[in-house]
């Protein structure tokens, strides 16, 4: 199998599973209708890591999962985490991402794709200088949000700023079900 038959079959994969939450999941904004969703309803917003377009947001699959587009630039990278309560998954459009998972290092080039079940420990980010895009499926949604708050966080100061962190620190605690610190190695 050739790599543009491995992409296709990936994002054929993705759009599946997808369509199968959303069937298995609660019912959509308007229960029975098809989900379309055109380019200009998802405008490119930059935040501290790049840019984030909210593909699908979970208010249209009924709360079962929201897809996103995410363009992270070199040199972001999240520190070690975890989701609870979410099922996080990539599609590597554009890039090379560097992931570590459970204690291992992976680097996966555009075309490849990862599933980080909740409560799997990981951190992400460019494998190199280059820019990382991603499509990334949560399960359940809402946790857009989360991205839109930094969106709003960008808007109003730099990552330079000195009060960035302490800001960002609050965001993150807005979603303890759904974002948290890796275990330390104590527990």
């Amino acid at each position: 199998m050739g790599f543009q038959d491995i992409r296709f079959t990936c994002a054929a994969a993705l759009l599946l599973a997808c369509m199968a939450a959303t069937a298995a999941g609660p019912a959509p904004e308007t229960p029975g209708s098809p989900l379309v969703i055109a380019a200009d309803e998802a405008p490119a917003l930059p935040y501290d890591a790049g840019a984030l377009r909210v593909l699908v947001p979970s208010v249209r699959t009924g709360g079962a999962y929201a897809l996103l587009e995410l363009q992270e630039q070199a040199p972001y990278r999240t520190p070690a985490h975890v989701h609870p309560e979410l099922d996080e998954s990539f599609y590597v459009l554009e890039g090379t991402l560097a992931l570590e998972m459970d204690g291992r290092r992976h680097v996966l080039p555009a075309g490849s794709w990862v599933h980080i079940p909740r409560g799997t420990v990981h951190a992400q980010g460019s494998a190199d200088d280059g820019v990382v895009r991603l499509l990334t499926r949560l399960s359940p949604g809402g946790f857009e949000q989360f991205f839109l708050d930094r969106v709003e966080l960008a808007r109003t100061i730099g990552r330079e700023h000195p009060d960035f962190q302490q800001r960002m620190l609050e965001i993150v605690r807005r979603y303890p079900q759904w974002l948290g610190p890796a275990p330390s190695a104590e527990e």
